[in-house]
Order: C-alpha cells, then structure tokens, then sequence
C-alpha cells in the first residue's frame, strides 16, 4: 500500500511541478520576445494562453486554473513594481479563464471517458482469462475422469473445489495449511517429486517455503529459472535451447502464483519430476492450477466484507459485486442483479439447471438452497434495464418451452435490481430479503 501511496504522491507533485514550469516559461518567453508587453495584451494574438491552455487539456481544470493565478499574480505584481504601466486587463483575463475552463472541462470529460473505456477494457480482458482457464480445468477433468476413475477417483473440479472452500475458511490468506492442499493437489496431478511453493512479498520471495513435498526445493535468488519468473511473470523451464552454455539452475520449472490482474502472490519452484511428465501438457495444467488458486485467494481477500455476512456466497461472485459497484460509483458504469426466487416442487433440481445455462460468459450466479426452496442470483456486469429485460425474456422462453410453465406461475417468480454505488453487501441484503409471492 505505502508503494502505491507514494506513487500517487510523486505523479500529484509532478503535474503541479509542470504546470508551474510551463507557466513560468511562458512568461519568460514572453519576456523575451516582448519586454513592453510580455502578456501580449496589445499583440495581435494571446500567445501567453497557450500555457493554461496545453495545462488544462493535460491535466484538467485544477491545474489550469493554478497555471491562470500564477499569470494573473505577476501581472499584478508587475503592475505594483511599474514594470508594466495601465490597470489589469480584466476583459482579456476573463477571455483566458473561459478559454481555460472549456478546455479543462473538455479534458476531464474525455479523462472520465478514456477511464471507462479502460476500465471496462481491463476487465473483460481478466474475465476472458479466468474463463479460459476454467475451461482449461474442465476439458482436462473430463479427459482424465475414465482413465483416473479406479487409480484417480477424485477430480480436478472436487480438488479445485475443496481448495476454494478451504481458501474461503482462511479468509483467503495462503497459508501452510492451504499451501499444502495447493502443492498435494499439483502432486496428484502433475506428478511432482520435490518441490516448494514461496509466497512473494512486493515481488521478491521469501525465505521460508509456505509448503513442500519431498526433499523440496531450496529458495536460490540468483537462479536463472527465478529470475526469469520474476521479470516476466510467465512459467520458465530447462530446455536445451533455452539456456546458453555454460548457463544451470537448480530448478526443473519455475511457475508464478500469478492473478488474473497480474499480482504475483508466489512461485512454484520444482527441483524433481519424472523426465517423461515435463512436458507442454503438464506445464499448462501446473499454470492453469496454480492461477486459478491465486485468483480465488485475491477474490476471497477482496470480497471478505461480502463474505462474512453472507458465507455462503461464492468467491467470484462476491469479488465481482464490489468491482462492479467500484465502476458504479467512480465512472456510473451500469450493471444489474436478477433474482428467482423458486418454491419447493418436483423439477426444483432440472430448473436450477436449466436458469443457470441461461447465464452468459460474463455472468455470475450464486444459488441458495433455503428451506423454503430456492434463490438463484445472477449478477450481470456491464448491464442496464435492457439486459434485464432481455434477461426476463429468455428465461420466459425457457420456461414455457421446457416446463410449459412462465415467470409468475409455478412457484416461480423475478426480481431486478440495478447495481448502485452502495455497500455491495446492503444491495445484495435488500434484493435477497424479497420474498416469494
């Protein structure tokens, strides 16, 4: 937190920094060029507003403004001195105000739009990343169920799965115990011999290993793997035709613990595995594991607040509601909550599957099973009252098509919400708390 504090600071001081020194070589060139009439009050052309000007298209109209005082004070200064004679051209420092605020005002309203833009950018770009990766997990789950079926009988999903809930018990902290699940889950799958997992601190390693298996690997600073993994935070390995003569690490593979948004929370280091398993296959799943447990330790640690009052919950889901609430409150990015509420009945099962194929690549769904019968929420990022409507609509089709049966009829009933810039955990409380008719 201090390194990013001290960023912020560094980046405020530079603008306020430039802006003065843009202001100050304004007038100087002004000076220059014209010692009877350096603010060009009498030229043929301001030439001394081209200062606020560039200032306030950079920076907005804060930095404008100053960049306008500081004119307006040595002109007044100069006036007192009888460096300059007459009174203060009100009318031609007015004209420089407006000219100054309509630029400001144009370069924060693009400001705001360029950040959405990103924004939204940044985003769909980490969920197509956590999509891919899950998809990565199922397709390499269901390819090893009927060979793993009697040798395996546990699959990646229930390992994953065991791993999430023990991650959300731990407040998403990567402890030894987690770390431990973590390295035994690699172990099943990957066929590790020894092996260490190292959490990072700021991007370096520390001393101690949070988990090991076998004879574990010891942490080498200057490792050619290790470093490789800690600039370019991409898995590295020994290959004949990647090390150069002369060049050795003690590691067979070197992985980063890396998030969907790019925090390094850690580094797999293995110094043994069979010759036959290091392969690209086996590099992949180590990746796609590995990955997949930082993002849901960074989300449960993002969405603790969520998660505390609601347990049950799940990560993602909980981590997504803050982040669309964030871009809500900063940038009145729109995104909206659809609720379906079901009563107890016979297909209660085949409707909770069939609503939740009705999600689309971005949603998020979280069911609670109550004793009345069910909730199914969908968070729906980047979504107004049309995808609710939308929303509404393909679910009637479903229904009636499926089940004979509509929204309204047969237990079944919807609810919208529309995202806000509130405590994410008030807006869930008060779509959650409406009950079924």
């Amino acid at each position: 937190m201090k390194p990013i504090l001290d960023s912020q600071l560094y980046q405020s001081l530079e603008k306020w920094l430039e802006a003065l020194l843009i202001t100050v070589a304004a007038l100087a060139l002004g000076h220059f060029f014209s010692r009877s009439d350096p603010f060009f009050v009498q030229g043929q052309f301001p030439w001394i507003w081209f200062a606020p000007l560039l200032i306030a298209l950079r920076y907005g109209i804060a930095a404008g403004m100053f960049s306008i005082s500081v004119i307006c004070l040595t002109y007044l200064f100069m006036l007192r001195q009888g460096i300059l004679a007459g009174d203060f051209p009100t009318t031609f420092m007015l004209g420089g105000v407006l000219l100054t605020l309509i630029s400001g005002q144009f370069s924060t309203l693009w400001e705001r739009r360029l950040r959405r833009a990103n924004q939204l950018s940044d985003h769909a770009g980490e969920r197509f990343e956590q999509l891919s990766r899950a998809y990565f997990m199922v397709r390499l789950s269901h390819d090893r169920m009927e060979q793993n079926l009697i040798s395996r009988p546990v699959t990646l999903r229930d390992a994953m799965k065991d791993l999430r809930a023990l991650q959300a018990g731990h407040g998403g902290q990567l402890d030894n115990e987690t770390g431990a699940a973590l390295i035994s889950i690699l172990v099943h799958y990957c066929s590790l011999e020894s092996a260490s997992i190292y959490l990072c601190k700021q991007g370096v390693p520390l001393d101690s290993p949070l988990a090991s298996c076998g004879k574990g690997a010891p942490l080498l600073r200057d490792d050619l793997l290790l470093r490789s993994v800690l600039e370019k935070g991409t898995t590295a390995y020994q290959s004949v035709d990647r090390l150069a003569q002369g060049e050795r690490s003690a590691y067979l593979v070197a992985a980063p613990l890396r998030t969907s948004r790019g925090n390094l929370l850690g580094v797999l280091l293995i110094s043994e595995m069979p010759f036959l398993y290091l392969h690209r296959e086996t590099l992949q799943i180590i990746g796609v594991l590995l990955a997949y447990a930082a993002d849901h330790s960074e989300a449960a640690v993002f969405s603790r607040e969520v998660l505390t009052i609601y347990p049950d919950c799940p990560l993602m889901f909980a981590s997504e509601l803050i982040k669309m609430v964030r871009l809500k409150r900063d940038l009145g990015v729109s995104s909206s909550l659809a609720m379906v509420n079901i009563s107890p009945t016979p297909l209660l099962d085949q409707l909770c599957i069939a609503i939740e194929r009705q999600q689309r690549g971005l949603d998020h769904t979280w069911r609670r099973d109550l004793g009345w019968g069910v909730q199914f929420v969908t968070l729906m990022p980047f979504s107004g009252l049309a995808a609710i409507e939308g929303y509404q609509a393909r679910l009637d089709g479903m229904l009636k098509k499926q089940f004979g049966i509509t929204a309204g009829s047969g237990g079944i009933t919807i609810h919208s919400y529309l995202v806000g810039g509130g405590e994410p955990f008030e807006q869930l409380a008060e779509i959650l708390a409406v009950a079924p008719q």
